[in-house]
């Protein structure tokens, strides 16, 4: 088993992603347009205090301003065990500056998510300048590194904030994780400096670029190689390996080869099945994954899979098999919020459990914070995944400007409805005669089919309708307007109504 990292960059754009043989867990593009990172830090100006939410509208020079509510954090609240006072309200009013930290990315209408309880995770610690608390990651569960690191975390933990010594700091010693709270102090401090000097709003502080956040987030010990496509980034590592991660070093590779290092690595096929709702598996079954507003479908089909002569058999190897696959495609797709799975049916209730344990079990892999509630009368099994970024295929793809990613447009029966009402419209205001251009699909159509010969024959017998066909224009927009001289000054393509 061999678990690779690989980053590259082109145009100003950062890609990344890890791998386990061959098969993509987690993936990440970041452009160069990109509006905000998680972690970046602003001076903002609050606009609006929403009193009956708790909460507030701040002004971070983005498109939209960011929202903020009492309480939030950055890190997950899990990892702070033991008592933490929090703030439970908002002592704000409009025209305030307030330095606050992205912790969501912006989706649909809504703007950036904000705190005000700022962190800075480093590569062993994350440091929490405004709460005053120390502890340990509770993914290390080992009892005796556990009562160390608690008590190194006391020792190095600056009176009145905080520090969580990380799952990649359970084997370092005292002295790492002293310099390395030393140097995040330092980093607010500098911010601290910088909030007084500048106005408000602007960017105080920002994330480093994609390679170096994987460092920090995703590599362990267990990474075996660390594949870079681009020879400035590959410096960048360099440096931070001979600086921070000596073990790093050995493990660094400068990709040398011309063909586009996803390609050569066989990446880019996990890749392209971002862009798609279907998702094969290798018995021949297949997901659909369907997103709404509120939450994301996942539906499992057997497929072409027909198994054994035991349809209780196959329909438990085939959800089997797909909770595996499920586990890996949240993570790709960074899929996040609230899932609801249908398995296909099964009446034993030794394999709903057997099912239950696989997907917790395949989950607790994900880096980010899963929960399965378990499953339903209806036999649907609901997930929750914390939500920081947004999910990997967005980068990928942008709103069809046919249908506004909605996926549908309007039939053509629809359209030529829409185009003899407003013909009834024009002939009613006392005009003899109409100019159409339209869509030249839909032109045709309106012939082919003879869709409103009915009308010309019976309520239009004294009209005339020209129809201008246009190769340019949306199926769905047309131009309309009335006529009442005799001879008409229409261009040569125009075709008259029946």
């Amino acid at each position: 088993m061999s678990v690779n990292i690989y980053v590259d960059s082109f145009g100003g754009n950062y890609v990344g992603a890890v791998a386990k043989d061959g098969k993509v867990l987690e993936y990440r593009l970041e452009t160069a347009n990109k509006t905000v990172a998680i972690g970046s830090v602003f001076k903002g100006r609050v606009e609006n205090v929403l009193a009956g939410m708790n909460a507030a509208f701040v002004n971070v020079g983005l498109n939209r301003n960011g929202y903020l509510a009492a309480g939030d954090m950055l890190m997950d609240r899990s990892e702070l065990v033991g008592s933490v006072e929090m703030p439970s309200i908002l002592n704000l009013k409009p025209g305030d500056e307030i330095i606050v930290q992205a912790i969501k990315d912006p989706a649909g209408n809504k703007g950036v998510r904000l705190t005000s309880n700022i962190s800075f995770a480093g590569r062993y610690v994350v440091f929490m300048p405004t709460i005053s608390f120390y502890g340990v990651s509770r993914k290390i569960t080992d009892e005796e590194s556990r009562a160390r690191l608690m008590k190194i975390a006391a020792e190095c933990c600056p009176k009145k904030m905080g520090i969580i010594i990380r799952t990649a700091g359970e084997h370092v010693g005292k002295a790492e994780i002293k310099r390395e709270t030393a140097k995040l102090k330092k980093r607010y401090e500098t911010i601290q400096k910088q909030f007084r000097k500048q106005p408000a709003p602007s960017l105080l502080y920002e994330e480093g670029n994609l390679a170096l956040r994987i460092i920090r987030d995703i590599y362990t010990e267990d990474i075996d190689k660390f594949i870079v496509g681009d020879r400035e980034t590959y410096k960048t590592v360099l440096e931070y390996a001979r600086n921070f991660e000596t073990e790093l070093k050995s493990k660094l590779i400068l990709y040398d080869k011309k063909a586009d290092m996803f390609r050569y690595y066989g990446l880019d096929a996990d890749v392209s099945t971002l862009l798609s709702n279907n998702v094969a598996m290798k018995s021949g079954a297949y997901l659909v994954i369907d997103k709404t507003e509120a939450l994301t479908v996942i539906d499992v089909n057997t497929g072409g899979f027909v198994g054994d002569a035991d349809m209780e058999k196959t329909a438990f190897d085939t959800n089997i098999e797909a909770a595996a696959e499920i586990a890996r495609q949240l993570r790709l797709r960074n899929i996040a919020g609230i899932i609801v799975v249908d398995f296909i049916d099964m009446k034993e209730e030794e394999h709903k459990k057997k099912l239950i344990e696989v997907l917790s079990e395949k989950l607790a892999a994900d880096r980010e914070k899963c929960a399965v509630i378990g499953m339903s009368p209806l036999g649907l099994v609901e997930i929750t995944r914390k939500k920081k970024r947004r999910e990997s295929a967005s980068s990928l793809v942008q709103s069809c400007p046919y249908c506004q990613g909605t996926g549908t447009i309007q039939s053509n029966d629809y359209v030529v409805m829409r185009i003899r009402a407003g013909l009834l419209d024009l002939f009613a205001n006392g005009y003899d005669n109409a100019i159409v251009d339209c869509n030249v699909d839909i032109a045709e159509y309106i012939f082919a089919k003879k869709c409103l010969k009915n009308d010309i024959e019976k309520i239009w017998t004294n009209k005339r309708i020209y129809v201008i066909p246009h190769k340019t224009y949306h199926r769905q927009f047309f131009l309309m307007k009335g006529d009442n001289d005799f001879a008409m000054n229409v261009p040569d393509k125009a075709k008259l109504l029946y």
